[in-house]
């Protein structure tokens, strides 16, 4: 009887110890993991501890915000003793951001896909999909639009198919990558843009609830591909070196 190889899947470390512990050892190498949560839950943060990894491991690492200014970013990360401007010198990271102001002047997601072909990346970040694909137009495209005849909610389409066409490239370069996502409290399904969880390999659902006057955090991963997981809430805290799970 002729013997099944087994497929070794490689295997990428977040950052947190003991969450790599329950998937086996990490994201598998390539993937495009999801991580969803209500304003506040931690999903920079955590976004920040994953090419923090990276750049240990003197990986190739981006991170675009779309909600900060890259010196904001800086700033939150060395309180968990993340150099990024230090690892930005050495070449192993790059922060950009994509404020709306940014997005409103320019084609900011060619750029970025530019970069993405040129440059290689290990590891990729980009926080939020949901503020992408919810960008606002700016005047001229606005203009443009009308005179095509295209409606707001038109335009809305288009700047969901570029974010998954850049989606498609980070997996079509073998980047392992994770997207923030936003969820909104009441409403159903676990991210209000239905790109990145549509898109997605792996979904991380961040929850913080208040009860009294303690703050319970929570991360449970829904959905991991190659992965054998337990599926349900674990909970977590902030530490001087990012994000740790309880036992």
């Amino acid at each position: 009887m002729e013997s099944l190889e087994i497929e070794k899947i490689m295997r990428v470390k977040t950052g947190i110890e003991s969450l790599d512990i329950s998937i086996d050892g990490g994201f598998p190498k390539g993937s495009t993991i999801v991580v969803t949560g209500t304003p506040g839950s931690g999903k920079s943060i955590f976004g920040m501890n994953f090419v923090a990894e990276g750049c240990k491991n003197n990986e190739k690492c981006l991170y675009i915000t779309v909600e900060q200014l890259a010196e904001e970013v800086v700033k939150q990360a060395i309180q968990f003793g993340w150099n990024f401007n230090q690892w930005e010198k050495e070449g192993k990271l790059r922060v950009v951001s994509l404020g709306p102001k940014k997005l409103f002047e320019m084609n900011a997601l060619n750029d970025v896909r530019q970069q993405i072909e040129e440059n290689h990346y290990d590891r990729v970040v980009i926080d939020s999909i949901t503020s992408l694909v919810y960008a606002p137009f700016s005047a001229y495209g606005i203009v443009d639009g009308a005179e095509r005849g295209l409606q707001p909610r038109a335009l809305t389409e288009m700047s969901r198919a570029e974010v998954i066409a850049l989606i498609d490239l980070l997996q079509y370069n073998g980047i392992t990558t994770v997207v923030t996502s936003q969820k909104i409290e009441g409403m159903p399904g676990d991210t209000f843009d239905n790109v990145s969880e549509f898109k997605g390999d792996g979904l991380i659902v961040m929850n913080s609830t208040a009860v009294g006057r303690t703050l319970n955090r929570t991360l449970q991963v829904k959905k991991l591909r190659k992965t054998k997981i337990d599926g349900v809430p674990h909970t977590f805290e902030f530490t001087d070196k990012g994000i740790s799970l309880n036992p």
